[in-house]
């Protein structure tokens, strides 16, 4: 009994999905409308005719792996549970898990973003609004309720946070970079100097 043939995705994501891969490869100058086309088996004219240029394509494919929607349905934004340190620990998890996912696109955004104008420059900046949102919400929510001192800055805690885990994520990708501790280990030390840090501010 011969099983039946896989439907393919529809156009627009197999577009989407090849777009992710060219840009990644690419850079955001060096991908074109062509190459995205062709890596997904459609026309230029398709592509076109559902994204109307290449940066309303980009634009797309930062919704689809980095928006609010599609975050929240693959549970990166985890809920808060009332312990500040293990919120902070599974955020930490969570971003990480989604820098490891489009660490090739992310590069290539971060390597060209200067040479483009204010529209990717604002797309890139979406990569990272939900979860950095999220943390500023939830370090916000601890300096209410005390757990935090009400004299620090939860924009401040969250981006130095981010920072560090962003920081992780792209030493373990180095293929030159020797791996000294676990990266449990690392998220763990993150956590823990945060908090230390800021009671330390008191």
């Amino acid at each position: 009994m011969t099983r039946p043939a896989k439907a393919r995705p529809p156009a627009r994501q197999r577009l989407l999905d090849a777009a992710a891969r060219v840009f990644a490869r690419d850079g955001l100058t060096g991908a074109t409308t062509r190459a995205i086309a062709r890596e997904a088996g459609v026309n230029e004219v398709t592509l076109f005719r559902l994204f109307q240029s290449k940066e309303r394509l980009l634009d797309a494919v930062v919704g689809q792996n980095f928006g609010l929607p599609a975050a929240q349905a693959r549970s990166f934004l985890p809920r808060p549970t009332g312990d500040l340190r293990t919120d902070l620990a599974a955020h930490a998890r969570s971003y990480d898990k989604l820098l490891q996912a489009n660490l090739p696109l992310i590069r290539a955004m971060i390597g060209e973003i200067h040479h483009h104008g204010d529209h990717e420059r604002q797309v890139f900046k979406a990569i990272f609004r939900p979860l950095r949102e999220a943390l500023i919400a939830r370090l916000d929510s601890a300096v209410t309720a005390r757990a935090l001192p009400r004299d620090v800055n939860p924009i401040i805690l969250a981006d130095l946070f981010n920072g560090m885990i962003f920081t992780g994520v792209l030493r373990r990708a180095s293929a030159h970079v020797q791996r000294e501790y676990p990266a449990a280990a690392y998220r763990a030390a993150a956590v823990d100097l945060l908090l230390r840090g800021s009671a330390g501010a008191a």
